[in-house]
């Protein structure tokens, strides 16, 4: 069983999936092709930040936590729904 010794192992592979080509980068391509390089940087810092505060989120355990309550899940579905709802 791996321990809190090999988080910066963890937070390493985080980072080294984070810059792997992907869906996300062909959307900064597209937004610095289309809109100019300051579109595709901001592009790219969100994307940066949200995978850095998910892959955060599983280092401290908030996986765990929601794969062991199945209310607290419901929950979080249902504040994604609302989410996305407000958007719509």
């Amino acid at each position: 069983m791996l321990g809190i010794h090999d988080l910066a192992l963890f937070i390493l592979s985080g980072l080294l999936l984070n810059m792997m080509p992907g869906p996300d980068s062909l959307l900064i391509m597209l937004r610095s092709g289309s809109q100019g390089w300051r579109a595709g940087s901001m592009a790219a810092l969100g994307i940066g930040t949200g995978t850095m505060v998910h892959v955060l989120a599983a280092a401290l355990g908030l996986s765990a936590l929601l794969s062991a309550s199945a209310e607290l899940f419901a929950v979080i579905k249902l504040m994604g729904a609302l989410y996305l709802v407000y958007l719509g």
